[in-house]
């Protein structure tokens, strides 16, 4: 699964052994999804945002090129609630119901918001990485 993270990264090159070593502490990968690829308005550089769902963590990587990496290991054993956030809409005659936002809580009081990407195969992704943290 690192290999397939190390592809879709676009800052890889140089953000990935960072991410790697972050990651060699915190048991086997789950599950991952990239929720952000892209300008970043507000500095108008490019901004990635990597979510990795491991045995012992919940790993967050927001790169700011060139300038930063900020990686965030979050103990997955110190979550106390799951909070997700679906919209309803209509489709044709049927309801579509999707999962749009994830909220974490932790023991701590800390709280981390997962959103759904915009990109389709990033949102399937997003699911399965929701899906697996039960």
């Amino acid at each position: 699964m690192l290999k397939a993270i190390e592809m879709e990264l676009e800052t890889g090159h140089y953000s990935f052994d960072a991410l790697q070593n972050a990651l060699a502490v915190v048991g086997e990968i789950k599950g991952w999804y990239k929720e952000f690829g892209d300008m970043d308005e507000d500095s108008e550089k490019f901004r990635e945002i990597i979510w990795v769902l491991s045995e012992k963590a919940i790993t967050r990587a927001e790169i700011l090129t060139p300038d930063v990496i900020e990686i965030c290991n979050y103990q997955r054993d110190k979550l106390i609630k799951v909070e997700r956030t679906y919209s309803i809409t209509q489709c044709d005659e049927n309801i579509k119901v999707t999962l749009q936002k994830t909220a974490l809580t932790f023991t701590d009081g800390e709280s981390l918001v997962l959103m759904r990407p915009k990109n389709r195969s990033n949102a399937e992704q997003y699911d399965a990485f929701v899906k697996l943290m039960g």
